[in-house]
């Protein structure tokens, strides 16, 4: 199969491979189809496709790939003759990375309504991988991992997650009953939903509260009770999602403030090699410290700052820089 693979990976185009794969798929799984249903089936999955062009393929499929595929003049339709896979192109070492963060991404929606089906997908990507690669599994394991660490949460999000969903797609409003942590209230919200997202394993959405009057975010464990209401919305004009996405440190996007950050020779080494966010600006000092602009939530570059200890200083702004200093004379009385 080696060969039938080198060659599909030069001749085809895209279009054409998933088109190939997904006949292939049809002659094993279904029970004999003929060239009517698999050009009804095809075409509705990648687009119209003529029955002359079906009938190419099956050909491509067995005489240039070498797949047991047969004609049973009895049954009326085609059939394989023994087991076999498709024999795709072997996959380049980024392609594997690639595959193995995806993998590990489909973490995220665990909990969700999307988790059987991507637990499904999940299997398949390994499947390719254990076939494609040219080592094995277990050398493979020893070779290269990818570990991207989540917060897991005690709530099952699926229901909300599901509801949710439905409305963003639907433009209609909800009425969560929802608890802030930041004021320990748990009360009404009525919102708009505009996108769910994930952030370190923990599912939120955005979209408008009524309440507040403005763009907000809450995270669905957060959510006891949720109803959808027989109200449409429209997006808020002007509302740009990946500018509001991009706007965050981290996670929190309000409160933003320009913020410059001194660090000291040894920690400036790795702060440099990294961008920490689209807004930062970085001026070099002749001794090897640099100073950091970076723009943001205070809370949260607050936090950040603070866990570099004494490698790193705020300079501007001077409200923030007393904020600091009081959270450390609270420390050192904890540490008394």
């Amino acid at each position: 199969m080696e060969g039938e693979g080198k060659r599909l990976e030069r001749g085809y185009n895209k279009n054409i491979l998933i088109r190939l794969f997904k006949i292939f798929q049809k002659i094993r799984d279904l029970s004999y189809p003929d060239l009517n249903r698999l050009t009804e089936e095809i075409s509705y999955e990648t687009g119209e496709v003529s029955k002359r062009t079906i009938k190419r393929d099956i050909a491509t499929l067995k005489y240039e790939f070498s797949l047991p595929i047969e004609y049973s003049k009895k049954q009326k339709g085609y059939y394989l003759t023994e087991e076999c896979e498709f024999p795709f192109p072997s996959l380049t070492g980024g392609e594997v990375i690639s595959l193995l963060i995806a993998t590990n991404l489909l973490q995220q929606f665990k909990g969700t309504p999307l988790e059987k089906s991507l637990s499904s997908l999940e299997k398949k990507i390994e499947f390719l991988l254990s076939d494609r690669v040219s080592i094995n599994p277990k050398e493979l394991e020893m070779a290269l991992s990818v570990n991207i660490s989540y917060i897991k949460i005690k709530t099952d999000v699926s229901d909300s997650f599901d509801k949710i969903f439905r409305a963003i797609r639907e433009k209609q409003r909800i009425v969560i009953t929802y608890h802030s942590l930041s004021s320990n209230e748990t009360r009404e919200r009525k919102v708009d939903p505009y996108h769910i997202y994930n952030f370190q394993g923990v599912w939120y959405f955005c979209g408008y509260c009524h309440l507040r009057k403005g763009i907000r975010d809450f995270a669905l464990d957060r959510i006891s009770d949720i109803k959808i209401l027989n109200e449409k919305f429209e997006v808020q004009k002007g509302f740009d999602l990946r500018e509001y996405l991009n706007r965050a440190f981290r996670i929190y996007k309000g409160d933003t403030q320009k913020i410059k950050i001194w660090f000291d020779s040894y920690q400036a080494k790795w702060i440099k090699e990294r961008i920490w966010h689209e807004s930062q600006e970085i001026e070099e000092l002749a001794n090897g410290e640099i100073i950091l602009t970076i723009e943001g939530n205070r809370e949260e570059i607050k936090r950040w700052i603070m866990s570099y200890s004494s490698h790193c200083k705020v300079l501007e702004p001077e409200s923030l820089r007393k904020e600091i200093e009081e959270e450390i004379k609270k420390m050192s009385e904890l540490y008394k």
